[in-house]
């Protein structure tokens, strides 16, 4: 299948930068050169875990310019079946302190694992940042489906943890921040309880803490 990428919220990361200046004595001058661009990512790769056949998940990947020279996003390529998107996105700039979230989705037409790949080339130098993809198709009987209002604050997604009705421990569900307000877990089981909750993620990649928990009974069979 064809990969396609949707790129999403180009913003500000606040309290990233601060103003240098320079000054000089005597008449003389001084030339000062900006430090350059660096392209970083908050993650070093998106693990779908299990998603079911036919169904799709979408998880996001923040890159921040975090140097101090603009930079430009080149060219994007991504290989893996069933990590389908749309968008390259090539030819976004970032000046210092900006970041721009990916959106890659899984959607596995088949049961097993699925493995790919995303790369991204820019400005700063020839050697592409790569994110690794992975994935697991599955026939799921049952699900829970979660649903929570936005974030009144700047967000690049959200952290889904799910605890059994026990309170035994918490456990988060996604390897990078969700970027809708939706979430479908495959792995519930027949006439088991469980807890929910939900966290932010900032654009300073700063998790909030738990929202409420949703209680969710799974029926049987």
């Amino acid at each position: 299948m064809k990969s396609k990428i949707n790129w999403i919220q180009v913003g500000l990361i606040a309290g990233v930068l601060t103003a240098a200046g320079c000054g000089g004595g005597g008449g003389g001058s001084t030339t000062s050169t900006a430090p350059p661009a660096v392209l970083a990512v908050y993650t070093s790769s998106v693990d779908f875990g299990d998603v079911a056949v036919g169904a799709n998940t979408t998880l996001g990947a923040t890159f921040a310019n975090t140097g101090g020279s603009s930079l430009t996003l080149q060219q994007n390529s991504v290989s893996g079946t069933g990590f389908v998107t749309s968008g390259v996105g090539q030819g976004i700039t970032l000046q210092p302190g900006q970041y721009v979230t990916l959106a890659v989705g899984f959607q596995p037409s088949a049961m097993g694992k699925a493995s790919g790949m995303v790369s991204l080339t820019s400005s700063t130098s020839s050697a592409p940042v790569t994110l690794p993809l992975s994935g697991n198709g599955v026939i799921a009987t049952h699900s829970a489906t979660l649903n929570w209002e936005a974030s009144k604050s700047t967000v690049v997604g959200y952290n889904i943890y799910r605890t059994p009705a026990a309170f035994e421990s918490w456990s988060k569900l996604n390897s990078s921040p969700v970027i809708s307000t939706s979430y479908t877990d495959w792995d519930v089981q027949s006439g088991d309880g469980y807890l929910f909750a939900v966290t932010s993620v900032s654009a300073q990649n700063v998790e909030s803490s738990f929202s409420n928990a949703a209680v969710v009974t799974i029926s049987t069979p």
